[in-house]
């Protein structure tokens, strides 16, 4: 509305995609109209009203948070729209993590937020460990999660399609980088015995690697290395650290 004249049911410009499920009536007094005045003009005041209503309605979903159970609720049917905010809107990107919840390996059949999962990190864990699956049994089982969880490390089940998309943006929250368990760059804090333990491990297998990477070829694997990342499956394949994941992948093929 416009001086509570009607203009228009739908203006893209007043609210971004992920907030596409936010209803509402805005009324100013100086929209600018084309000649038509069926539509508006684009404008500084159009931007303004645009921040502000984001603004507001993440303050909302913050107060909303604060009830676990409304939340859990409000989450099941939006949280997909937080994560494409984090994928678009940079300036509230901070804000809109502290809305996020994800299963993971210590969290039951509950969800956890990302400053929940910092305050239950271990002793000298800098990185925040995540793993991108099709279900939670599925990032569970997984062979790349044997070693953390068995020290007792914590790792988030990201199990929706858009995870994928929001991780590529969210590198870090509180100073704790995201770290995807599936690519290499991997380092697990270690004490001396067994760093030790380790590099005897590499000299003892060098042989082996070599032999696997040539017969596999190198137009299918770029190194093949002993991992400090397995406890039982005899091997796994990473993706390289700036890469898309084995799912992304599949995502992508799908389209």
């Amino acid at each position: 509305y416009v001086r509570r004249v009607f203009i228009m049911d739908n203006c893209e410009e007043i609210i971004p995609d992920f907030l596409g499920f936010v209803k509402g009536v805005v009324d100013s007094e100086d929209l600018p109209l084309n000649i038509s005045r069926e539509t508006l003009q684009q404008s500084r005041i159009l931007k303004v009203i645009r921040k502000n209503i984001v603004k507001k309605v993440v303050e909302l979903m913050t107060e909303l948070a604060e009830d676990d159970a409304g939340y859990k609720t409000f989450y099941e049917q939006f949280g997909k729209n937080l994560k494409l905010g984090i994928h678009e809107d940079s300036v509230n990107r901070n804000k809109l993590a502290e809305l996020l919840r994800f299963p993971s390996s210590q969290s039951g059949d509950e969800q956890t937020s990302l400053k929940d999962y910092v305050t239950r990190m271990k002793e000298k864990q800098e990185d925040i460990y995540f793993i991108t699956a099709e279900s939670k049994e599925v990032a569970a089982k997984s062979a790349f999660v044997e070693r953390l969880t068995k020290k007792g490390y914590e790792v988030l089940y990201m199990c929706e399609p858009i995870d994928e998309y929001c991780v590529q943006q969210l590198k870090e929250y509180d100073g704790k980088k995201l770290v995807s368990v599936t690519k290499t760059g991997l380092k697990l804090p270690e004490d001396e015995a067994e760093q030790a333990a380790f590099e005897e491990e590499v000299a003892k297998f060098e042989k082996l690697c070599e032999v696997v990477k040539e017969t596999l070829g190198t137009s299918k694997v770029e190194k093949v290395e002993i991992s400090q990342r397995l406890t039982h499956s005899p091997c796994v394949i990473v993706t390289a650290e700036h890469g898309w994941s084995a799912r992304m992948e599949r995502i992508m093929k799908a389209q």
